[in-house]
C-alpha cells in the first residue's frame, strides 16, 4: 500500500512539472509573437515646443583684439645700415625705425631732378619760340611729353629713396622685430609688428531680436576671467547688417584700456547685455533637427508613424531654436532616433 501511494505522488509531481513547463512554453511563444508583431516599430523619444519669454540678461563671449595690430613689410631691397627702434619700444606714426643703404638711389634722384629742371627750362623756351613761330607744334609737343616722363621718373626715384627709410605706419608698441643691422632684406619681407593696445575691441555674436534692441554707442559691461572682480565698460561700435550661417549677427565693442588694470589682446572676455522683453515665443530643442538650420526639418508623430515636416526658424538661443512656422504646440517631435526614420516609418514612443 505504501509503495502505491509513493508511486501516485511521483506521477502527480511529474504531471505538475510537465504542466508548468508547458505553461512556460506557451508564455514564451506569446512573448515571441508579440515581439514579432512590434519588431517593425522604431523606438523614439519625443519633445514638443516650449513657449517662453527671452531672458532679460544675455552674455556673449569673445576674444579681445587690439585696435591697431599691423605688420610692416619691406618696400625695398638692400642692406640694413641702421636700426633705430627694436622690440619693446613705443613709437609714433611716421617715426624712423630703420634705414637701408641708399647711396645709388640718392644719385638717381639727383639725376632725375636735374633732368626735370632742364626740361622745365626747355618747355619755357620752346613755348616762347612757338609764339614766334620759330619752332613747330610737334617740337613743342615732344618737349611737353619729355617733361611728363621726367616728372614721373623723378617721383619714382624719390619714392624708392623714401622706401629705404623704414617708418612706423601707426603709433603703438613694437611687439616684435625681424631685422638686424647688416642684414640684406628683400621687398615684401616682414620687418616689424606694431600693436596699440590702448584701445581694444571685442567681437561677439547675438541673435536677430537681440541686435534689434541695440544701437551704436550703447554702453556694455565687460568682464574677464583674469580679473573676475573687475568690471570694464565698452561701447557698441558696429552692428553687422547681415547674419552668419548660424543666424547670428556680429557686434563690435570698443573699450579704452588705459586704467590701472590693463587687459591684453588675446584674452577671453564676456560682454553682458540687458534686454527687456515680455513677448513669449515658441522654441524647439536643437537636437530634434534633421540637417542644418539653413534647411531645418523634423519628424513628428502622427497615428503612430513618422511624418517629415519643414520648419521656418527664427533666432537661436543656446540649444533652443525659435520656430516661426511648421509646428503646432501639441505636436510630438522626435528628438532621439531620427537616424532610423523615414517618412511613414512606424514608431514606438519611449517613456521618459
Amino acid at each position: 500500500m505504501k509503495k502505491v501511494i509513493i508511486a501516485l505522488i511521483s506521477i502527480a509531481a511529474i504531471g505538475l512539472i510537465g504542466f508548468t513547463l508547458y505553461g512556460n512554453k506557451q508564455e514564451m511563444k506569446e512573448e515571441a509573437k508579440l515581439a514579432e508583431e512590434t519588431s517593425d516599430a522604431i523606438p523614439v523619444e519625443v519633445t514638443s515646443l516650449q513657449k517662453k519669454a527671452l531672458e532679460a540678461k544675455v552674455k556673449a563671449d569673445g576674444i579681445l583684439e587690439a585696435k591697431t595690430d599691423l605688420t610692416i613689410l619691406s618696400e625695398t631691397t638692400g642692406k640694413v645700415v641702421a636700426v633705430h627702434k627694436e622690440k619693446g619700444a613705443t613709437v609714433d606714426k611716421g617715426e624712423l625705425l630703420a634705414q637701408v643703404e641708399n647711396e645709388i638711389i640718392q644719385t638717381e634722384v639727383s639725376a632725375a631732378k636735374t633732368n626735370l629742371e632742364k626740361l622745365e627750362t626747355d618747355l619755357e623756351r620752346f613755348t616762347k619760340l612757338s609764339e614766334e613761330n620759330a619752332v613747330t607744334k610737334r617740337q613743342l609737343e615732344d618737349v611737353k611729353i619729355g617733361l611728363k616722363n621726367a616728372e614721373a621718373q623723378y617721383r619714382s626715384a624719390k619714392k624708392r629713396l623714401e622706401n629705404t627709410y623704414i617708418r612706423a605706419t601707426a603709433a603703438g608698441k613694437i611687439n616684435d622685430d625681424f631685422l638686424q643691422e647688416g642684414e640684406f632684406i628683400n621687398q615684401g619681407q616682414r620687418l616689424y609688428e606694431i600693436v596699440d593696445a590702448s584701445t581694444l575691441k571685442l567681437k561677439v555674436k547675438l541673435t536677430a531680436s537681440e541686435v534689434l534692441a541695440l544701437k551704436e554707442g550703447d554702453s556694455v559691461k565687460i568682464s574677464t576671467q583674469v580679473f573676475p572682480q573687475k568690471e570694464f565698460e565698452g561701447k557698441v561700435k558696429a552692428i553687422a547688417s547681415k547674419a552668419d550661417d548660424a543666424l547670428k549677427y556680429e557686434v563690435e565693442i570698443m573699450m579704452q584700456n588705459q586704467g590701472e588694470v590693463q587687459l591684453k589682446p588675446g584674452m577671453y572676455a564676456t560682454a553682458h547685455f540687458n534686454f527687456k522683453s515680455n513677448n513669449a515665443k515658441y522654441y524647439l530643442n536643437r537636437d530634434a533637427l534633421i540637417g542644418s538650420v539653413q534647411n531645418p526639418e523634423v519628424y513628428v508623430i502622427e497615428n503612430g508613424e513618422s511624418k517629415l515636416k519643414k520648419l521656418t526658424l527664427g533666432e537661436s538661443r543656446g540649444d533652443l531654436l525659435e520656430v516661426l512656422n511648421g509646428l503646432n504646440p501639441n505636436d510630438k517631435v522626435v528628438m532621439s532616433g531620427q537616424i532610423n526614420l523615414s517618412d511613414g516609418t512606424e514608431v514606438k514612443v519611449l517613456d521618459k
